[in-house]
């Protein structure tokens, strides 16, 4: 039997039609090893689940349905579970793939850079075609309570909150980086189980971070690597302050979760800086 080479996990939580359109774009890549589709549907809704029947069907597509919303770390650790690919792709439901080389690309340049743990690419907005910012410093707890009040407003804060977002970083240069969103994260399957894949203690938010500072003290790299490009809509499941804190769910799970990974990392030095000294 032929060993596939990549998996690529995507969670879907009511994002279905999008996730159509990121299935056909990925079947439509052009690569010499084989490679599978896994989706998890954390939905819940039977209208979403009936608009992903149809994908069960293509071949190396399997889609499993949750009769509940496990939550983004246990839904994604699942689909990882259920893939057999030397090189995991964990991918956003919204993700596109808008040329025919990329899945080919990406696991090539890991072929060629074993230093590399975590790599991810460039992604481009379709709302405004404006680049993504999804490369961060590793969280402060100080930061991420003033980045949801009226301390933002404040210019060393505000200055200090745009540091920690990297929005000094060129989003044009491959570059080492504290940590990644893993909106799309190829990873080394050896490191995944290493690491235990996603840490089971966070319910949707932080265990990117927290995966990324455990790659780090493995002494594998996180790299941003924008020569290769894909596309994402644009909506962030956090965004808001205070005001929105008391009426929206996300928020405050973003708060608990946060929370937890302070309680991990608080008084731990940043692994990259140590890892990178020569």
């Amino acid at each position: 039997m032929t060993q596939i080479k990549a998996s690529i996990i995507i969670l879907d939580y009511l994002k279905s039609r999008r996730v159509v359109e990121n299935v056909r774009s990925t079947l439509a890549q052009k690569t010499d090893f084989p490679f599978e589709i896994i989706i998890v549907d954390n939905s819940a809704k039977p209208e979403n689940a009936k608009k992903l029947e149809p994908l069960k069907y293509l071949q190396n597509v399997k889609v499993y349905i949750n009769d509940k919303n496990v939550g983004y770390v246990r839904g994604t650790n699942q689909g990882v579970s259920r893939s057999k690919g030397e090189y995991l792709f964990i991918v956003n439901p919204d993700i596109l793939w808008p040329e025919n080389h990329i899945l080919q690309n990406l696991v090539d340049y890991m072929e060629s850079h074993p230093e590399i743990g975590v790599l991810g690419p460039k992604q481009i907005n379709d709302n405004d075609g404006s680049v993504a910012m999804t490369v961060r410093r590793f969280p402060r707890l100080a930061l991420q309570i003033s980045r949801r009040t009226w301390l933002r407003k404040l210019p060393f804060i505000r200055y200090l909150v745009k540091r920690d977002e990297c929005q000094d970083l060129d989003y044009g240069k491959t570059q080492p980086v504290d940590w990644l969103q893993s909106s799309f994260w190829v990873v080394r399957r050896k490191l995944w189980d290493k690491l235990g894949g996603l840490n089971k203690n966070y319910f949707i938010f932080m265990a990117d971070p927290d995966f990324c500072f455990e790659c780090w003290k493995a002494e594998k790299k996180v790299i941003y690597h924008p020569e290769i490009t894909v596309h994402a809509d644009g909506r962030r499941a956090s965004e808001g302050g205070m005001k929105e804190f008391f009426s929206k769910w996300i928020l405050r799970q973003h708060v608990r979760d946060s929370l937890k990974y302070m309680g991990r990392h608080l008084f731990k030095p940043n692994p990259r800086k140590r890892f990178q000294k020569p």
